[in-house]
C-alpha cells in the first residue's frame, strides 16, 4: 500500500507538470496568435510625412493694373484666405503667403514681368503643399497697403509712388502663359523709395465759394455745415487715430472744382476719400442719412442726385457714363461699397441713439464725378436733409455736427480695421 501510494503520487506529480506545461504553451501560443492577428487586421499606418495634404482654397487668378500714382496686384482665390505679408530687402520685395491655398493643376505661369517703375516681376510658387507664395519684386515705391475682400475673395496689394513710366494697359497673369524671366528695371524710374510717412485720410467738404450747395428753409448753406463737420471729423481722427494724417480739400469758404478735389487726394496718395454733403428735396418732410459709392448701375433717383452734385444735366451724365464704363474700377468700387455700408450703419446707429426721429435711408451707388476721379476707396455721405426744417435746425448746432463726425469716425474705423490687413 505504501509502495502504491508513492507510485500514485509520482504519477499525479507527472500529470501536474504535463498539464502545467500544456497550459503555458497554449497561453504563449494564444498571446502570440493574438498579437499576430492584430498586426494583420489593423490598417497599416503611413509615415506622417507621406500623408496626402489637400489645401482648402485654390489660387484662381493674378492680375496687375498700373496707374500714374499706383500699381495694384489683385489676387483672386476661391475662399476667405488671410494673407501673411512681409517686406524683405536685398533685393527689395514683398512676399504674400496664402495659407491653405494651392495652385490649380493647369497653372503654368510662375513669373511675369510688369516694369512700371514700382514693380518688376510677380512670382508665384507653391512653397508648401498648403501654401502659395506670391513675391512682388519691387523697384521703387513710397508705401504700400494690403486689402482683403469677399464675394469674390480677393487680396489687393496697392503700391504707392508716382513714376514716369506707365504701361499703356494692365497686364494679366494668365494660367496658360509661358514661363517668363525677370524683367530689367526701368531706367526712368526713381532709384530709391522716399521717406516713410503716415497714411492719409482725405476729407472733402462739398461745395464752397460761389457754389453754396443746397439751402435750408431759413437760408443755412450746405457749404457752411459740411465744412464744420469735416473739421470736427479731422479733430476726432487726430485724437483717436494718430497713426493717420488728415487732409482737407478745402479749409475755408472757397470754390474747389471736383477734378481738383480728386487730384489732391491722388497726389497725396490718400488711403481713403470721404466727401461730406447735406441732402435736399422738394418735399420738406424728406429726412434721414444716405451714403453713396461709385456705380454706373444707378436708379433714376440716384442719377438725379449725382447730376445735382456733379453740376451737370442727366443727358451729360449719360454721356459721362458711357466713357467711364471702360475703366477697370471693379476692385475699388467693391471696397467703397463695403465702406459705405459700414459708415451708414455706424452713423445711423450713433445719431439715432442721441436724436429722436433719425431716418435710416439707403446705401446706393451713383456716378458721382468726385468719386470716379479718385484712385482709392471713396464714398459720399449725405448727412441730413437741409431742406427739412427740423434737420436744418439740428445742422446749425455744434453738438449735431460733432455727433455726425463721431458716427463717421466709427464707420471709418470699422472699415479700416476689417479691410486693411497690413499697412506699411
Amino acid at each position: 500500500m505504501h509502495s502504491e501510494g508513492r507510485t500514485h503520487r509520482r504519477a499525479d506529480q507527472h500529470r501536474y507538470w504535463v498539464v502545467s506545461m500544456l497550459v503555458w504553451v497554449l497561453m504563449l501560443f494564444g498571446c502570440t496568435a493574438s498579437r499576430t492577428t492584430r498586426q494583420v487586421l489593423a490598417p497599416a499606418r503611413a509615415p506622417a510625412a507621406v500623408l496626402p495634404v489637400t489645401a482648402a482654397y485654390r489660387l484662381e487668378d493674378i492680375r496687375s493694373a498700373s496707374r500714374p500714382d499706383t500699381t495694384q496686384v489683385i489676387i483672386t482665390v476661391s475662399g476667405p484666405v488671410r494673407p501673411l505679408v512681409q517686406r524683405l530687402s536685398q533685393p527689395d520685395r514683398l512676399t504674400i503667403d496664402l495659407p491653405e491655398t494651392r495652385l490649380a493643376p493647369q497653372w503654368h505661369q510662375d513669373s511675369v514681368p510688369v516694369v512700371d517703375g514700382r514693380l518688376q516681376t510677380i512670382q508665384i510658387t507653391q512653397s508648401h503643399p498648403q501654401r502659395v507664395q506670391v513675391t512682388l519684386a519691387l523697384q521703387a515705391i513710397q508705401d504700400y497697403h494690403i486689402a482683403v475682400q469677399s464675394a469674390p475673395h480677393r487680396v489687393t496689394v496697392t503700391l504707392l509712388g508716382a513714376v514716369t513710366t506707365v504701361p499703356a494697359s494692365a497686364r494679366t497673369v494668365q494660367k496658360s502663359a509661358r514661363r517668363a524671366g525677370p524683367a530689367e528695371p526701368s531706367a526712368q524710374a526713381a532709384r530709391s523709395p522716399r521717406a516713410h510717412r503716415l497714411p492719409i485720410i482725405c476729407i472733402d467738404p462739398g461745395h464752397g465759394g460761389h457754389d453754396p450747395g443746397a439751402l435750408g428753409p431759413t437760408g443755412l448753406a450746405e457749404k457752411t455745415v459740411v465744412l464744420q463737420v469735416a473739421k470736427e471729423l479731422r479733430q476726432l481722427i487726430q485724437q483717436e487715430m494718430p497713426q493717420y494724417r488728415v487732409v482737407l480739400t478745402r479749409e475755408q469758404d472757397v470754390f474747389v472744382p471736383l477734378a481738383e478735389r480728386a487730384r489732391m487726394a491722388n497726389e497725396r496718395q490718400a488711403q481713403v476719400f470721404i466727401s461730406i454733403h447735406a441732402n435736399s428735396s422738394a418735399h420738406r418732410e424728406a429726412s434721414g442719412i444716405e451714403t453713396w459709392y461709385l456705380s454706373f448701375a444707378a436708379s433714376a433717383r440716384a442719377k438725379k442726385i449725382a447730376a445735382r452734385e456733379n453740376k451737370m444735366s442727366e443727358q451729360q451724365l449719360s454721356t459721362l457714363e458711357l466713357i467711364l464704363r471702360d475703366l477697370h474700377e471693379t476692385d475699388r468700387i467693391n471696397q467703397s461699397a463695403v465702406w459705405a455700408q459700414s459708415t451708414q450703419s455706424a452713423l445711423v446707429e450713433h445719431m439715432a441713439a442721441h436724436y429722436p426721429g433719425v431716418m435710416p435711408r439707403s446705401v446706393e451707388g451713383a456716378p458721382f464725378a468726385v468719386l470716379y476721379r479718385t484712385t482709392m476707396p471713396s464714398i459720399l455721405v449725405e448727412t441730413a436733409f437741409i431742406s427739412n426744417p427740423q434737420e436744418e435746425a439740428r445742422l446749425r448746432t455744434t453738438q449735431y455736427q460733432r455727433a455726425l463726425a463721431q458716427g463717421l469716425l466709427q464707420g471709418l474705423r470699422q472699415f479700416l480695421q476689417a479691410t486693411v490687413v497690413a499697412l506699411h
